[in-house]
């Protein structure tokens, strides 16, 4: 498939000098990711695999499911991020073939699992993986694209030190653990309907957001593009904050959301019972009578457009949303003060802080 850039705007809301920044970025990013995992595995891999024979079933339930979602184009601001960090470190991205392709399937993936734990029927404009593929096969896909990502970090042809290979390896293994641990903490609340506190509710979202979104891609620049060891943790932190920020956000946006091609139903947050720091904060801000209609109207599918109204109107008067925005200002300046502390040439630096300016404030879907 041919690498094209999307006509349209690739990050709406964004400052011009964000959206060229991105857009000069995105060909070797995009060709990357159309190349990251193949539409059918070679027949040298699959006889290694002692699969010889089995390249067309193979095709149709690991493949087909596992590109899907690359194959519709997204933001891939967590793969961009690789890119500036490795040319604010004077690095060129295209000595690193595949990594890039590699962080973003590795998102997709996880996206996938999300969207069955979640109950997700669309994604990126289409229906989710399991919805099109079934459960089974969306599950098999997951676990086959973080297998095939990780080879693009074994590779021999990555030139870097044995640590600095041996670091992006656990790390990512590391924070996947914490990740499952988050999920599961998450399922445990919604299927119990036990209710988290709001500080539980942030521990849980820290977990959660530790793999990739966006530590990863600020720590594998880091390290793929020799940057002093007592460095790496400033660019983990930045991205662990800019990913709390930006995890915050997409909980706004999800009630209140700000463009008409929003990725998701509105309020499907409500209507699958999943508990967030916006609506836990309206359950403790609302009158008795609004928290009462809170609580009994997370969890119900079946509610009605003029209900689901009133609930979102109950959620913006009782002072969440302002308290929602006060914590993603706190995790905001938290990532901001850590990027400014990094290593990088300037335009670099900069380019990163407008980033996290959009994903903390701006970002439209």
């Amino acid at each position: 498939m041919k690498a094209c850039l999307p006509a349209k705007r690739l990050l709406p809301g964004a400052s011009p000098a964000l959206e060229e920044g991105c857009r000069r970025r995105m060909p070797l990013v995009w060709e990357q990711v159309l190349a990251a995992f193949p539409a059918a595995f070679p027949a040298s891999v699959l006889r290694r695999w002692g699969l010889a024979g089995k390249r067309r079933s193979l095709a149709a339930g690991v493949n087909a499911p596992a590109r899907l979602y690359v194959e519709r184009p997204g933001k891939c601001l967590r793969p961009i991020i690789t890119a500036a960090v490795l040319e604010g470190l004077g690095r060129d991205p295209r000595e690193y073939p595949g990594i890039l392709g590699a962080i973003e399937l590795m998102e997709a993936a996880t996206v996938s699992f999300d969207d069955i734990i979640d109950g997700s029927d669309t994604r990126r404009g289409g229906p989710a993986t399991h919805k099109v593929f079934g459960e089974t096969k969306a599950y098999l896909a997951y676990q086959a694209a973080y297998n095939w990502a990780y080879r693009a970090f074994l590779a021999p042809e990555l030139k870097i030190e044995g640590w600095r290979r041996l670091e992006i390896l656990s790390s990512l293994s590391r924070e996947i653990f914490a990740y499952g641990y988050g999920q599961a903490s998450e399922l445990f609340w919604t299927a119990a309907r036990r209710r988290p506190t709001a500080g539980q509710y942030l521990d849980m979202s820290w977990d959660r957001i530790r793999f990739l979104s966006f530590n990863g891609p600020f720590r594998i620049g880091a390290l793929l593009g020799g940057a002093p060891r007592k460095t790496l943790p400033l660019f983990g932190e930045a991205g662990s904050w800019l990913g709390m920020a930006y995890h915050l956000h997409g909980d706004e946006l999800n009630l209140f959301p700000r463009s008409a091609d929003w990725g998701k139903p509105l309020a499907d947050d409500i209507t699958a019972g999943r508990y967030t720091y916006l609506y836990l904060k309206a359950l403790e801000l609302a009158p008795p009578a609004g928290r009462r209609e809170l609580a009994a109207a997370l969890g119900e599918p079946g509610i009605s457009a003029g209900r689901l109204k009133n609930v979102i109107d109950i959620v913006r008067s009782s002072g969440a949303l302002r308290e929602n925005r006060r914590r993603i200002g706190v995790f905001y300046a938290r990532a901001q003060k850590n990027i400014a502390a990094l290593p990088l040439a300037g335009e670099q630096k900069n380019f990163l802080s407008g980033l996290a300016r959009y994903m903390a404030y701006d970002r439209e879907k």
